[in-house]
């Protein structure tokens, strides 16, 4: 099984499907969203498309923001970068957010570019 530690690896390439996150407190995934992107190649050397895993890391002391964009349909797009139409409107929510413990009572918003 290929192994990636967090704060040594950014990529591992492997010829088994298994990857073991080896986070711990010497080497963790920091709080918040992580994206984990696979690709892989065939025997004839051919790449396939992308297909990646939007992975939370909950704190333990402090709530931890998670933000995803609701599809018209009502699906839920946790893609850390989404394309909308010119235009339209679009809708946003938190309601992943969470706190171990407790209860996340605000949810506080910022455009940050626009």
């Amino acid at each position: 099984m290929a192994k990636f530690i967090p704060g040594t690896d950014t990529q591992v390439k492997s010829d088994e499907p298994l990857l073991d996150v080896v986070a711990s407190e010497r080497a963790p995934l920091k709080p918040g969203k992580h994206v984990f992107q696979l690709v892989v190649t065939d025997d004839s050397g051919n790449d396939s498309d992308t297909a990646s895993v939007t992975i939370i890391i909950q704190d333990t002391e402090r709530p931890t923001a998670v933000v995803d964009l609701m599809n018209p349909d009502g699906s839920r797009n946790s893609e850390p970068a989404v394309t909308v139409p010119f235009g339209k409107p679009f809708l946003l929510t938190g309601d992943r957010s969470s706190d171990i413990g407790g209860a996340v009572k605000v949810w506080n918003w910022t455009l940050l570019q626009g």
